[in-house]
């Protein structure tokens, strides 16, 4: 099971809230991550978008369409809401990862 030390719930230039996960992690171990915290979540992987510098990975989580972003500056993996309307869902989400928030997380 991933534990994160400190999420921090955000809010995008939209308004919208997304949560920064961690800080931790690279390109090359970015997929491993993302099918094991999707399964921990009991989301689904449903798309997979690599680009020079960002990997946005859609997930079906709940019935909502959302992103798990890995970007390599600044360094960092996040989850965004995919449309205006979810910030109920990823409240919920950061209410999760909070409730196993761990010192020794990533």
């Amino acid at each position: 099971m991933i534990s994160f030390r400190n999420p921090k719930l955000l809010k995008q230039a939209s308004g919208d809230l997304c949560i920064e996960l961690t800080e931790e992690g690279n390109w090359e171990s970015f997929p491993k991550f993302a099918e094991v915290l999707a399964r921990q979540i009991g989301a689904t992987i449903t798309e997979r978008i690599d680009g020079p510098d960002v990997r946005l990975w859609k997930i079906a989580y709940a019935g909502n369409a959302l992103r798990l972003v890995y970007n390599d500056f600044p360094n960092g993996v996040s989850i965004e809401p995919s449309c205006s309307g979810q910030d109920a869902v990823i409240q919920k989400l950061f209410d999760s990862f909070m409730a196993q928030a761990s010192p020794s997380g990533v």
